[in-house]
Formats: structure tokens, C-alpha cells, sequence
């Protein structure tokens, strides 16, 4: 078991297939409907976590391929950089690593930024608050610790932290039903971890910046955790609640003032944003059309050998340029005396290409 350059490439195509995948049968309903929105989201993750896992194993076979691919690769392996020679590859990996710990250290510093100005607002305990919130405790498996906050500066409700949870919503007056579907909403992203979740997917994105499938992936991710908070809070309710959750959440749209910047980094999770009103509608259509039902054994068996097939068909081989053997002239032990350096580069098995560099 090895990571290797060409195993690594197999894992980035992989993976990105797999998401580009994913998303065409997520967009439509049909397939969220039959599969189930965890499923859904548990394919988004597993193409995420093949990319993390970038070995070649013993029983995966390579496929030698020649051409242009092997061309570049073996004019890639080393140039010239003063008296130094270094791999193209080399470079490659020190930029990427550098970015990824710039891009990284910059969203740690946001998030712990933000995260001082939410504690600065003023916690709500007003009687109203108290009450809805034990009514969500109440109506929740769990119980989670968390303040609730609000301020003037904050335009859309949100739940933020991951050690010290806080719901934060904006100064303003909401009717008991109002307040309910806000804060079970919120309540609901925290019972599903999607705080932590949407943090190491930033994180993620932050190490995989190069690559252009990771940007839909991010942004698809978050549209299917809202979509999943929206059919947990929404699962007992009958047609006539559904109705008022969604309500609540153009009311929120409508309120939030055009005027005043919004403040949602990723680490948080709100109710909704007002920059992304066709993925409000998608919200909007799937939790009216669907139902709640035990999905079959068969189905969820079947989707598990799907998910075990893809697992080995994509450790099953790696594509891997071809170079052929070259002819080794035989030297006197005078001549190679007259070389001032040599040095070598491994092809295949126990098989060496040795270069001599003359002074």
C-alpha cells in the first residue's frame, strides 16, 4: 500500500466524478425522494473521503499508458534551478501545501473573529424566548446547551459555535409561531452536527483548492443539510404546519434589509440567505412534495453494493505513463573517473536509469 503521483490524480478524477454524479441525480427531486436525503448526502461525503485516501494497494493493477501524458511527465521529473535540480512535481507540492496553510489560517481567523463579536451580543430572556425554547427542548431527542442572542446588526437568524452554541436573531418582534419554527430550525442544524460538518468541509475545500469540483461540492453540501434540517423539523408536522415553516421563512426573506451587509460565514448555519433565492425554492418544493416513510430494506441494500462497488472498482486500477528502457553505454573505469556527478532515477521494479553529468 503506497500513495503514489498517479494514484493521487486517480483519486482527484474519482472523486470529482463521482460528485458531478451525485449532483445531476440530486437535482432531481425524483432520486432525493427514492434514496433518501442522508444517502444523498453520505455519497457527497464518500467521494469526498476517496480523495483523502489516494493509495495504491496490492491488487490494484496499472495500466501503462504512453503518448503525450508520458512525454510531459518524464520532462517534468527534474529541470534545472541553478546548480540544483529539482522535480516540477516538487514544486507543485510546496505551492499547494502553502495556499492550503494561508487559506486555512485565514478561516480559523475569521471564524474565531466572528465567533467574539456573537458573544457580545446580549442574551434574550424575555418570557416568550424562555417558553418557545423549552418547547423545542421538549420536542427534541436531545438537549444541547446554548444561549439564546440577538442583535441589531444581525439581519438573518443563525446558529453559530461549535464549543459554545449560541443562536443568534436578529432585533426584532416574532409571533409565538414565528419564534418556534426559527428556533427548532436552528436547534435541528445543531442536533445534526452540521456546524462541524460544514467547518471540516471548508477545511477541506481549503486543501483541495485547486481542484473546481470542490467549490460545488461546498455549495451543494450546504444546500443538502439545509434541505435534510427542513424535512427533520418538518416530519411530524401535517400539511397545514408545513405550510406555516414555510411561511416563516419568507417572512425572514422579506425582513432582511437590503441595505445591511450579511454577516453568515461558513462555520454558521442560518435559516436562510437571501443571496441564494433559487436554492430557497428548491427548499421550498421539496419539503412540500415530500413524504415521510420508512424507505425499504432492499433499496437501502441496494444502495450500500453500489457504494461497495465504487469503492473497489476505483482502487482497481491506475492509469501510469510508460517509459521505455534505454541503452546504457559501456564505459571505461577511465571515462566514468572524468564525470564529475551522476545520479539516478527509479523506472519500474529493480530497474534504474543512471545519468552522468560531465563536469
Amino acid at each position: 500500500m503506497q500513495i503514489t503521483l498517479f494514484s493521487l490524480l486517480m483519486s482527484v478524477v474519482w472523486s470529482s466524478a463521482l460528485a458531478v454524479f451525485n449532483y445531476i441525480c440530486r437535482k432531481k427531486h425524483f432520486f432525493v425522494r427514492q434514496i433518501g436525503v442522508t444517502n444523498v448526502l453520505f455519497l457527497y461525503l464518500f467521494s469526498m473521503a476517496r480523495m483523502m485516501i489516494p493509495y495504491k494497494f496490492s491488487f490494484t493493477r496499472v495500466i501503462h499508458s504512453k503518448g503525450p501524458v508520458s512525454n510531459f511527465c518524464r520532462s517534468a521529473s527534474f529541470h534545472n534551478i541553478g546548480t540544483s535540480r529539482i522535480s516540477f512535481w516538487t514544486v507543485l507540492s510546496v505551492l499547494w501545501g502553502m495556499v492550503s496553510a494561508v487559506l486555512i489560517l485565514r478561516f480559523i481567523c475569521q471564524y474565531l473573529k466572528a465567533v467574539k463579536e456573537f458573544s457580545t451580543y446580549r442574551i434574550r430572556e424575555d418570557d416568550q424566548c424562555k417558553k418557545v425554547f423549552q418547547q423545542v427542548i421538549n420536542e427534541s431527542k436531545k438537549r444541547v446547551k446554548m444561549n439564546i442572542r440577538y442583535s441589531q446588526y444581525i439581519n438573518i437568524p443563525m446558529g453559530v459555535g461549535i464549543f459554545r452554541k449560541s443562536i443568534i436573531l436578529p432585533d426584532e418582534k416574532y409571533s409565538d409561531s414565528e419564534l418556534y419554527y426559527i428556533l427548532r430550525h436552528e436547534y435541528t442544524h445543531f442536533l445534526n452536527h452540521d456546524l462541524v460538518l460544514k467547518s471540516l468541509i471548508y477545511i477541506y475545500g481549503c486543501i483541495f483548492w485547486w481542484n473546481p469540483v470542490i467549490y460545488l461540492i461546498k455549495k451543494d453540501l450546504a444546500q443538502i443539510m439545509e434541505i435534510k434540517c427542513d424535512l427533520d423539523v418538518t416530519e411530524q408536522m401535517e400539511k397545514c404546519s408545513r405550510a406555516e415553516y414555510l411561511t416563516t421563512i419568507v417572512t425572514m426573506l422579506k425582513n432582511a434589509d437590503e441595505n445591511r451587509a450579511e454577516k453568515i460565514l461558513y462555520g454558521t448555519a442560518a435559516l436562510v440567505s437571501k443571496k441564494y433565492e433559487l436554492e430557497i425554492l428548491e427548499r421550498f418544493k421539496i419539503v412540500s412534495a415530500y413524504e415521510h416513510k420508512r424507505k425499504s430494506i432492499l433499496l437501502n441494500g441496494s444502495w450500500f453494493m453500489i457504494l461497495v462497488t465504487l469503492v473497489f472498482i476505483s482502487y482497481s486500477f491506475v492509469f501510469q505513463p510508460y517509459y521505455e528502457t534505454v541503452d546504457v553505454e559501456i564505459m571505461t573505469e577511465t571515462e566514468l573517473s572524468n564525470l564529475s556527478a551522476t545520479y539516478t532515477i527509479k523506472c519500474k521494479g529493480d530497474i534504474y536509469r543512471v545519468y552522468f553529468l560531465g563536469s
